[in-house]
């Protein structure tokens, strides 16, 4: 079963991030967006308080279920612990 992966982090560890993607066994690709977190004030700079949001780089990837668990136990070690991860299930897949 495949399930998409979701990661989200912040600029400065993008570099890190595509690295250790490319790198993993269970990756076979994925894509990668800029974006913007918002909420959860506390973690941000006085200036993204005020903006309302922080800059974020999101990662999606359709991968197996069952590797889900061995990539995101490697993330904090690998790339770093400002990462926040969720899986959505894929009811389908395919290319034309």
């Amino acid at each position: 079963m495949k399930t998409m992966l979701i990661l989200m982090t912040s600029p400065a560890l993008e570099e890190d991030m595509v690295d250790f993607l490319l790198d993993h066994p269970h990756v076979e690709g994925f894509t990668s967006l800029a974006a913007y977190g918002h909420g959860q004030t506390a973690a941000m700079s006085v200036t993204e308080q005020v903006a309302g949001r922080r800059k974020r780089v999101q990662f999606q990837i359709i991968m197996d279920v069952g590797a889900v668990d061995s990539l995101t136990q490697e993330l904090a070690g690998r790339v770093g612990q400002d990462v926040v991860f969720w899986q959505v299930p894929v009811s389908g897949l395919g290319r034309t």
